[in-house]
C-alpha cells in the first residue's frame, strides 16, 4: 500500500539520476547558505534581543544573572532564537531547493504549497505558547511563593524555560499537516485512525511530557494536540 505511492513520488528522480558525490556538494552547499542566513537573521536580531528579553520577562517582573558573563550569553542565545524564527522560511527554502529534485513536477507544485502554510502553524503554535501559555505557568508557579520563599529566576533558566515551550508548541503544529499529507500520498487512511483515537488521545497527554517542563505547558499542549486531531481528520474527508 505504501509502495505504490512513493513510487510515484519519486518517479521523476529515477529518470534523473544525481552521482552521490552531486548529491553531497549539493548539500554542503546548502548548509553554508543556511548557515549564513541563520548568522545574519541573529545578527539582526541581536540589536533587538534587549527589548525582547524584557518583553518576555514581563510575567516575571525581574530576572538575574548569576555568573559575569550570564547575561551577554543570554543575550547570544535569545539573538540565535529571534533569528532562527526570523529566517525559518529561508531556511525552509533551503531544505526544499536539495528535496524537490526527488519529486515530478506535480508532486513538487503541491508540497511546494505546504511549505508557507508549515510556516504558518509554526509560528501559531509558538505565539500561543508566548502570548498565553508562558504567562499562566509562570503566574502559576510563583504563586507557590511565600513571605519566606522568594522567587529568584536566573536569565539562563527563564530562557531555557521559554524556549523549550515555544518550540515544543510549534514543532506539535506541524502534527495535522503531516497527517494531512501523509492521507494524501496515499500513505495513511482516515479509517485506521478512528479506531484509535482514545490511544491517540492518551499519547496527547504522556508525550508532551517529555519536552514541556511543567504541568500548565503539558496540560496546553495535550488540549491542543487533540483539537488538532480531530481538525485533521475533518481535513483528510
Amino acid at each position: 500500500m505504501i509502495e505504490a505511492p512513493v513510487r510515484r513520488l519519486i518517479g521523476a528522480a529515477e529518470d534523473r539520476p544525481m552521482p552521490f558525490h552531486e548529491h553531497l556538494i549539493e548539500l554542503r552547499q546548502r548548509l553554508i547558505q543556511s548557515l549564513l542566513i541563520l548568522l545574519a537573521g541573529s545578527a539582526a536580531a541581536y540589536f533587538y534581543s534587549q527589548r525582547f528579553l524584557d518583553w518576555l520577562a514581563r510575567p516575571v517582573g525581574s530576572l538575574v544573572f548569576i555568573a559575569p558573563a550570564e547575561a551577554f550569553h543570554t543575550r547570544c542565545k535569545l539573538a540565535f532564537y529571534g533569528g532562527f524564527l526570523l529566517t525559518l522560511p529561508l531556511l525552509l527554502h533551503q531544505v526544499w531547493l536539495f528535496v524537490a529534485r526527488a519529486f515530478d513536477k506535480r508532486w513538487r507544485r503541491r508540497l511546494l504549497t505546504m511549505v508557507p502554510i508549515s510556516y504558518a502553524l509554526f509560528m501559531g503554535g509558538v505565539a500561543l505558547a508566548l502570548y498565553l501559555v508562558v504567562p499562566a505557568a509562570v503566574k502559576f508557579f510563583l504563586s507557590f511563593g511565600t513571605e519566606g520563599v522568594k522567587p529568584l529566576i536566573t536569565l539562563r533558566e527563564y530562557l531555557s524555560f521559554v524556549t523549550t515551550i515555544s518550540l515544543a508548541f510549534g514543532a506539535a503544529f506541524q502534527f495535522p499537516l503531516v497527517l494531512y499529507t501523509l492521507n494524501w500520498m496515499g500513505v495513511l487512511e482516515k479509517q485506521s485512525l478512528v479506531p484509535h483515537r482514545r490511544l491517540l488521545y492518551f499519547g496527547s497527554f504522556v508525550l508532551p511530557a517529555f519536552f514541556t517542563p511543567d504541568i500548565v505547558g503539558q496540560c496546553t499542549l495535550a488540549a491542543c494536540l487533540i483539537v488538532l486531531f480531530e481538525l485533521s481528520l475533518l481535513a483528510m474527508r
